[in-house]
């Protein structure tokens, strides 16, 4: 399975709760040039998602609405049409259980499952690298950062990462 894990792009803090913070301007932007990389990464290997899995906070949502007009740019977005290849998940906000997600990606895995990416949040993001990567990897996730893990086994390798 390759998993793209990506953190929400750069988000204000004027919000009545954590969960409601939007992006900035900024975050915006690179969220899109982000969603540009990725469809030219997705085009060249020939690959289609199969599961996008974000987080119900209004940041990554955004996020994903960012992506995917990124991704339309080099004519991309179509595979975001289908509903059902986005799943909503509470298990991956900030305070995500790290256990829950591995076992989750392991389900996604023996389900058939090839290319998923989620949209989540520090600690999770960079947790979830160095589970996936069996505590061998890490990436400082600064804002819509993209790791590009290769998790055949129980051992993933990074095989690309994009910093804006």
């Amino acid at each position: 399975m390759n998993i793209w894990v990506m953190r929400h792009g750069e988000a204000g803090f004027n919000a009545s709760s954590d969960s409601e913070r939007t992006l900035t301007s900024q975050g915006e932007s690179v969220a899109k040039k982000q969603g540009e990389w990725l469809a030219k990464r997705l085009n060249a290997q020939q690959i289609v998602l199969d599961k996008i899995l974000v987080s119900p906070y209004r940041r990554t949502q955004q996020t994903l609405d960012c992506l995917f007009q990124g991704m339309q740019a080099v004519d991309l977005g179509k595979n975001f049409t289908n509903e059902n290849l986005i799943e909503i998940w509470e298990g991956i906000t900030p305070s995500g259980d790290l256990d829950n997600v591995c076992s989750y990606l392991a389900f996604l895995r023996e389900e058939g499952a090839k290319n998923v990416l989620i949209i989540s949040h520090l600690p999770l993001v960079y947790d979830l690298v160095l589970a996936l990567t069996a505590q061998q990897e890490t990436v400082h996730f600064y804002p819509a950062i993209i790791a590009e893990i290769d998790w055949q086994s129980n051992f993933g390798k990074i095989t690309a990462v994009e910093k804006p």
